[in-house]
């Protein structure tokens, strides 16, 4: 723990009469650009009662217009709830170009947006959805202290009886608010998702084929995105339907190979999983020769992100851990169920965004998800990397986040306005039963002082048993101990390198309070280092 006073940053203003005549008589109306602070604090509503701005982990930021006009190049959602019902395997295991993208949420979640999942496999290994049946999604309730916040701005082609299959930000995400329409017109409509908890839109109040805005305030779990996950026994954990015959054959050859049974607890299997399929590799040779697409992708550890997450899913259903697959038009990974909530898990293989994708990534808001607890082997091809080189290279000032000395950079939105307050960081992961060695992490503050809009330089490293942890996540924290309770507001991620050190700079944000606080580091650890936080 180390201390940080902060301080307003040097502006400088530059005043100048116009080279034009001066304007005769008074000025009566003058614009006001818009605040989206004054807009919070004032509880601004836009049409279908949305705020006209919302507190996000990455800041306050602005409500998308619901009257914004629509057009002919929109990316629009048109896709109708029978297509892409099934998941079908394939060979071709070289690195994929991605040539679009459409970021439909605020803050960013890129390249994460939640379109298809599929949480069955049939004996010829496609995927599917195991209950087809539609319920509506949860409107009204209204964000907790454990929920983040996001906007979704969707165009959409619509019809009387038409349902569309559209995005959603994650697992468990519920609708607060919502509004349909066409610039003033309002169009009735609903939101309903299957038991894979794909989402689809039907426009009940549309008498014809139209094109139409749709822009919703959600509210998810913040654990959804990742972190800890809980460590139940295999009995709290949610039943898993016997897989085919043929199916629970292979896999059980596959469980032989990556060193997983139900003689280990449901987390220790998840994490050998994951470390399993995160050690796959792009090849440009399609792997046969086994009798099966399953075997072939699971037993020569060759594919991308699709043939990673579908032989993930197999695996882990064969030893009766709840999983699906879920995936876009540039990138696919799982979700897995760990007694309490369904969480994401990124296990590589994403692909290289190309011109226009790359372009066509918004300048916004970026999430920052809670700390990747598994480890990543070197070189991995991580769905946040793809995306943050991809605005690299859009954005001539370089990629979002400081270098650090170890090779890693602050993750995606650390340098984002705004952040967001905790009850912080802890040296425990708050699961039971963690036989993991405490997490031991020294940290240096290189400036005594700091200054809102500029980064805080900062180096230290992580052990545990007197061994490095590697390639995990660091957690920046600012406390002021002067709050009762003491309040939390995290800064960013660094991640340690092969020794274990990490180091480099978090961009304060610009919101942050005056005052004096205390800079605290805190890791989840992986699965061989446990929690801990900085002294």
């Amino acid at each position: 723990m180390r201390r940080a006073l902060l301080w307003l940053p040097l502006l400088a203003l530059v005043l100048s009469q116009p080279a034009a005549a001066s304007i005769a008589g008074p000025i009566l109306h003058e614009p006001i650009a818009p605040d989206a602070r004054e807009d919070l604090a004032m509880h601004v509503a836009l049409d279908g009662d949305l705020p006209a701005a919302i507190q996000t982990p990455s800041g306050v930021v602005s409500a998308p217009d619901p009257r914004a006009p629509t057009s002919s190049t929109d990316s629009a959602y048109s896709q109708v709830a029978t297509d892409r019902s099934t998941f079908q395997p394939d060979r071709d295991t070289k690195r994929p170009e991605i040539q679009s993208y459409d970021e439909p949420f605020t803050p960013s979640t890129a390249p994460f947006k939640r379109l298809e999942a599929y949480d069955a496999v049939r004996a010829d290994y496609q995927l599917y959805v195991r209950d087809p049946r539609l319920t509506p999604v949860v409107v009204g309730a209204s964000p907790g202290i454990e929920d983040e916040a996001f906007y979704a701005d969707l165009v959409v082609d619509v019809a009387p009886d038409r349902v569309v299959r559209i995005p959603s930000v994650g697992p468990g995400a519920r609708i607060v608010r919502a509004r349909l329409g066409i610039g003033a017109e309002d169009l009735a409509f609903r939101v309903q998702h299957d038991g894979a908890e794909n989402w689809y839109l039907q426009a009940t109040g549309a008498r014809s084929a139209l094109r139409a805005r749709l822009v919703m305030e959600l509210a998810i779990p913040r654990a959804a995105f990742g972190g800890q996950m809980g460590n139940p026994s295999w009995g709290e954990l949610p039943m898993v339907p016997p897989l085919p015959d043929n199916v629970t054959r292979d896999a059980a050859e596959v469980r032989a190979a990556v060193g997983v049974s139900r003689g280990q607890r449901p987390r220790e299997a998840v994490a050998r999983l994951v470390q399993y399929f995160r050690g796959f590799a792009d090849s440009e040779e399609s792997p046969r020769g086994r009798g099966s697409v399953y075997l072939d992708l699971a037993l020569s550890k060759k594919g991308v992100c699709r043939h990673r997450a579908f032989a993930f899913l197999i695996t882990a259903q064969s030893l009766g851990i709840p999983t699906r697959l879920i995936q876009n038009e540039a990138h696919a990974w799982v979700e897995i169920h760990d007694g309490v909530i369904w969480r994401r898990i990124d296990l590589g293989g994403a692909g290289h965004m190309t011109s226009p994708a790359s372009s066509a990534l918004p300048e916004r808001a970026v999430y920052r998800p809670p700390p990747d607890v598994f480890s990543w082997p070197q070189n991995a091809e991580r769905g946040d990397d793809m995306v943050s080189d991809a605005r690299a290279r859009a954005n001539s000032s370089g990629p979002p986040g400081a270098p650090s000395a170890s090779g890693s950079s602050a993750a995606p939105g650390a340098s984002a306005s705004g952040a967001a307050p905790s009850s912080g960081p802890s040296s425990s992961s708050g699961a039971d039963h963690d036989d993991r060695p405490p997490s031991v992490i020294t940290l240096g503050v290189a400036d005594a002082e700091a200054h809102r809009g500029l980064p805080v330089r900062l180096r230290g490293a992580v052990h545990a048993d007197g061994e490095p942890c590697a390639h995990v996540a660091v957690e920046v924290w600012l406390r002021d101990p002067g709050a009762k309770p003491p309040r939390m507001l995290l800064l960013g991620t660094l991640a340690t390198g092969d020794d274990g050190g990490f180091s480099g700079g978090i961009v304060v944000p610009g919101s942050t309070p005056l005052g004096d606080y205390e800079v605290v580091a805190r890791t989840p650890g992986d699965s061989r280092c446990g929690g801990g936080a900085s002294n």
